[in-house]
């Protein structure tokens, strides 16, 4: 009897060891070795084949630093994770910013969801927990360096380090953190545009610019530099005729006037943008944004060495006064012109553009409201250019918008403003690296029962089956008082 109590005893030792280490090794198994199926239609919870090409090409470790708010923590792990499941290069940390600021600070985190994807000594933010916008960001730090993007100053352009209402500081610090390089550009004191320049930002001078500086950015455009240009209501006459000369986008003057935006909380001098034509810049980009103050940009439609493609337009109810010393801005039809407005173009080289000399492009004169006289002497001062220099078409691109406010400090954190910005900085110097990756959602597929089929699931569900079940519970609780 003792003996086969000691059997037994450890016949069931010898079974819990061979449970607990069945358990041990799946375990090992489904954490070093798991395996993922996808079974939705869309595959919504699978990364797309862009994103999984970069993965596997990783060349070495690159970490996401994920700043989540506290009900999106989640989300957040199954995006990463998925990334870390299919490259060992790719690691993540979450990191909560209101446990942590100084190490939101240390990576200059702005707002809650914030990504920073970091390769060494690079870094970039991605603002969006999303596959395309991770995905790109990866991009963005696989490359060699930083970028450098040069803002042109001393002719009364937005202060680049000024964080007061008219500074362009805010939108900097954006710049700097999503790995840009960003520094002053004094055209007035060096002859050309340096040579490591991803981009340059012209934004709104006040004053003409001396023919030393339009050469400069000439040459600059012309060898196959990215411009931004941005321009107001007020812009000198001369900067506005240099658009239409050198990118055949001329900016006539006039304040826009949306009347939509009264209907949206807005003054009607702030058109505000909810939906853009298909451009590499909008496309994917559903965030409102608010213009104050803006002038229109007008295309020229026989330019036949540049592709001009509007970004930003107003919407059909605007209209455009002409009189900018009015201080009613109603419409006053016969003088105002009616329609929507231009407020954001990008500029490209033609297809066959460049290859061969060019006759020189027809100057496109703007009819400053107020100020013929004015903005005729200055197109030919400050920004004429003899027609030897203008032989050669541009080979560079440029993205210009008849508004500077939306990138001041005062209004550049309007819904997408900011995002707007970026993405146009984006497209400027990454524009042919840049993935593009839908997101993908579950098709609205209802299950509907007629009359009928519900009235057999409700007797199947509520009468047949309860109704088994106690029978044949009964029929065993007989059998074993039978027995």
């Amino acid at each position: 009897m003792l003996r086969r109590n000691r059997l037994l005893t450890a016949n069931a030792l010898v079974s819990a060891l061979l449970v607990l280490a069945l358990l041990i090794g799946l375990n090992y198994l489904g954490t070093e070795h798991h395996a993922r199926w996808d079974l939705t239609a869309t595959r919504e919870h699978s990364l797309s084949p862009q994103t999984l090409k970069i993965l596997r090409t990783l060349p070495g470790p690159t970490e996401a630093i994920a700043f989540p708010s506290a009900d999106s923590t989640g989300r957040y792990r199954d995006l990463l994770g998925t990334y870390q499941y299919y490259s060992k290069n790719f690691q993540y940390r979450l990191v909560d910013p209101d446990r942590n600021p100084a190490e939101a600070q240390k990576f200059k985190v702005t707002s809650y969801g914030q990504i920073v994807l970091q390769r060494g000594a690079v870094t970039y933010t991605v603002d969006d927990a999303t596959e395309d916008a991770l995905t790109n960001g990866l991009l963005h730090v696989l490359e060699t360096g930083k970028k450098s993007v040069y803002v042109v100053q001393g002719d009364g352009e937005v202060p680049l380090d000024d964080f007061t209402r008219v500074g362009m500081g805010t939108v900097k610090q954006a710049l700097t953190g999503k790995g840009f390089d960003v520094k002053p550009l004094f055209l007035i004191k060096e002859p050309r545009v340096p040579a490591d320049a991803s981009a340059v930002i012209l934004a709104s001078p006040s004053q003409e610019l001396p023919p030393q500086v339009l050469d400069a950015l000439d040459g600059y455009y012309r060898d196959g530099g990215h411009l931004l240009v941005l321009v107001d209501p007020t812009s000198p006459a001369g900067v506005r005729a240099w658009l239409g000369r050198e990118f055949h986008v001329a900016a006539p003057g006039g304040l826009v006037v949306d009347p939509v935006s009264r209907l949206l909380g807005a003054n009607p001098a702030v058109p505000i943008v909810t939906q853009y034509p298909y451009s590499d810049i909008t496309q994917n980009f559903n965030l409102a944004t608010a213009f104050p103050v803006a002038t229109p940009l007008v295309p020229d439609a026989k330019a036949k060495d540049v592709t001009v493609t509007p970004i930003v337009k107003s919407s059909e109810a605007s209209y455009v006064k002409t009189n900018l010393d009015a201080k009613d801005i109603s419409y006053q039809a016969g003088v105002d012109r009616k329609g929507a407005s231009m407020l954001g173009v990008e500029v490209t080289p033609a297809a066959g553009a460049g290859a061969a000399p060019q006759p020189p492009a027809a100057s496109v004169t703007p009819t400053a409201p107020g100020a013929p006289a004015k903005g005729a002497a200055a197109s030919k001062g400050a920004g004429a250019k003899p027609a030897a220099v203008q032989a050669a078409a541009a080979k560079g691109s440029a993205v210009l918008f008849g508004n500077s406010s939306f990138i001041r400090n005062s209004y550049v954190g309007l819904v997408g403003n900011r995002d707007l910005f970026t993405s146009t900085v984006a497209w400027l110097t990454q524009s042919g690296n840049l993935v593009s990756i839908a997101p993908r959602v579950s098709p609205f597929d209802p299950f509907i029962i007629s009359g009928q089929q519900g009235r057999y699931l409700f007797v199947g569900s509520v009468i047949a089956l309860p109704l088994a079940l106690l029978l044949l519970g009964g029929s065993v609780y007989f059998r074993r008082r039978s027995l």
